[in-house]
């Protein structure tokens, strides 16, 4: 009896002692491999700064070329890192499709790795379109694109801290200008697109990029030991394009364009956590270059210290960044511009050099509560060549570049995510400042913008709620008070059919009612998912805006006219939906724009009506 006494003590004891240990806090350290349940690439960077859950799950959904506008409405995000950071799985994934209107789209991405600093992979990033697009006359042009990008990457391990990478990657674009002409009165109907002197939309603008990258460090994952990390890079960049304009209207004469631009660049980055604190250092040049038919030359050199605070809960990381410029812009293709924006003489022979000084800070508080505060600011210069801003609008004059812009950004908000991930959210709000801001315009069917000073303010919230398994409701609101600066009210155009009876026209004032920018930007999304199949319904509206656009007579010498021609709100309905036949294996399929609006992703670019497309998943 005894015995049976001492043995149910003990029992008890020892459940006491495990109820115990389920009250403490329990601390993971141990480093974890991302679940990657859809494992297409990332249009925005994971955030990992969730330290309750003790299984985080990275679930996402991507577009490997992503639709990009020119008014940069996506401010900084909140935290969020590489998913290169952690160690891979090995894969191999494949998304392919085609669809009506012809469209294809291919995705496939390989990675293998035996450690998260040994590993090798190929990524592929194909999208097309192979149709007839009408005009607002509504004559059908050719609106063929094609953007295709391949790269080549691996690392390979030094030691048990260090490695040693490098990054090969090649592109071709393939761009047909078909843009819309504002043709709104009788005079405007002696304008041609396709005849007049360098507005040729017929032929294909052609460019072909190639690059690399060789580094050699630490990841930066561990600061206990001082992480130090170098890298050198370099890209070329050709653009082609037959009968462009590039001397003066009076000569009459075009000429098979040929842009080359190269870029090279080095950095190097130290970091190392002393207790609960530490410090970051990071330098580097940049030295930009366009040749042939365009010059251009731009050299920045960038030096940010920072100051870093982690105690568990709160995580700082605030400094400076120092960037040193010297850009002269493209005076040669400016001024043979000249007729066609005379009024923006100030733009001829730009240059920008000197000293700007930028604040760096990210600031969070996290002790495992439903509400995270986050502070954030910073900004630095933004170059405006061909090959930065082709990639937010594909259609830019390859001729056009500017000097550097001065960009300030800061944000606060809230974020956070309950225990069971019912629930997870951010709402913030935020200033954005641009000296050089890029406001839309057309030179007939190329896209040559205007720039001025921008100050906005933006309030914005991302909130996912999930309140059954498998049901899920994504929101992406923001709003956006945009105040223009005043030099843009001054630009003119010339109207006039004889040589001497030039006449000034000054465009009026974007205060007086016009607007450049959009005002807010919706994007919702319902899900369903189930271990054999997805449906979802997705809806995205953008704000209307007005873009300038000016042509030329089709027999005369100088520009002839001057339109405005607002672009409405885009309001985009889609449906999407994903069938699993097997494991590693699946059909999708979706519908967008089935309201068959005239959208316009670009200004005064129509996108295409209803269209679908459907292909396989591959999951290896």
């Amino acid at each position: 009896m005894r015995k049976s006494l001492l043995i149910f003590a003990m029992l008890l004891c020892s459940a006491a002692v495990v109820a115990q240990d389920i009250e403490k806090e329990v601390v993971v350290t141990k480093e974890y491999t991302p679940n990657l349940e859809i494992p297409d690439k990332l249009a925005v960077a994971p955030r990992m700064d969730d330290t309750v859950a003790l299984h985080p799950e990275l679930n996402y959904a991507i577009t490997p070329v992503a639709w990009n506008t020119v008014f940069e409405q996506r401010p900084i995000a909140a935290a969020n890192t590489s998913v290169y950071v952690y160690p891979f799985q090995p894969m191999l994934y494949i998304k392919a499709g085609a669809g009506y209107p012809l469209n294809s789209l291919c995705d496939l991405n390989f990675v293998y790795s035996t450690s998260a600093r040994d590993y090798v992979g190929v990524d592929v990033a194909h999208r097309g379109q192979w149709c007839n697009i009408a005009d607002l006359q509504g004559i059908k042009r050719n609106a063929a694109y094609s953007d295709t990008r391949l790269k080549l990457f691996g690392s390979h391990s030094i030691g048990e801290r260090f490695a040693i990478g490098a990054d090969i990657d090649a592109s071709h674009d393939m761009r047909h200008y078909y843009g819309d002409l504002a043709l709104t009165d009788e005079l405007a109907q002696s304008f041609t697109m396709d005849n007049a002197i360098g507005l040729n939309a017929t032929n294909p603008l052609n460019a072909f990029g190639v690059g690399g990258r060789v580094w050699i460090g630490s990841d930066f994952t561990d600061l206990s030991f001082l992480n130090v990390r170098a890298e050198v890079k370099g890209s070329y960049l050709s653009s082609k394009i037959n009968q462009l304009f590039v001397s003066s209207i009076k000569e009459g004469s075009v000429v098979d364009f040929n842009g080359v631009q190269t870029d090279l660049s080095a950095k190097v980055e130290f970091a190392k956590m002393f207790s609960q604190h530490g410090a970051r250092l990071l330098a580097g040049y940049d030295f930009m270059r366009s040749a042939k038919h365009t010059d251009y030359k731009n050299s920045i050199l960038t030096i940010a210290p920072r100051y870093l605070f982690d105690n568990g809960a709160l995580h700082v990381e605030a400094g400076v960044t120092i960037q040193v410029d010297n850009c002269t812009a493209n005076p040669s293709a400016l001024e043979a511009l000249g007729h066609y924006a005379l009024g923006a003489s100030f733009a001829i022979s730009e240059k920008s050099k000197g000293v700007h000084l930028f604040p760096y800070l990210r600031l969070s508080y996290n002790d495992g509560a439903l509400f995270t505060p986050f502070v954030e600011a910073d900004g630095g210069l933004q170059a405006h060549n061909y090959g930065t801003l082709r990639v937010q609008n594909p259609y830019v004059a390859p001729v056009y570049n500017g000097a550097n812009a001065d960009v300030y950004k800061v944000r606060l908000g809230l974020m956070g995510a309950t225990h069971s991930k019912v629930l997870d959210y951010s709402v913030w709000a935020g200033a954005y400042i641009n000296n050089r801001m890029l406001y839309p315009c057309l030179l007939g069917a190329y896209y040559f913008p205007l720039t001025d000073k921008l100050t906005r303010i933006d309030i914005g919230g991302e909130l996912t709620l999930r309140p059954t398994r498998g049901l899920e409701f994504v929101l992406d609101a923001r709003y956006h008070i945009n105040r223009i600066g005043e030099q843009i009210d001054r630009f003119t155009g010339i109207s006039g059919a004889a040589e001497g009876s030039e006449a000034l026209y000054y465009m009026l004032a974007y205060s007086d009612g016009r607007k450049p920018l959009p005002a807010y930007d919706v994007d919702f999304k319902v899900r369903y998912s189930s271990a054999k199949f997805m449906v979802g319904v997705k809806f995205g509206a953008t704000d209307g805006y007005d873009c300038l656009q000016y042509a030329t007579f089709a027999e005369g010498e100088y520009l002839g006219y001057s339109f405005e021609q607002s672009c409405p709100v885009r309001i985009d309905l889609g449906v999407e939906a994903e069938y699993r036949i097997g494991k590693r294996f699946s059909v999708w399929a979706e519908v967008n724009n089935l309201l068959n609006r005239r959208n316009y992703i670009y200004p005064l670019y129509p996108s295409m009506g209803v269209n679908c497309t459907a292909g396989v998943k591959i999951l290896l």
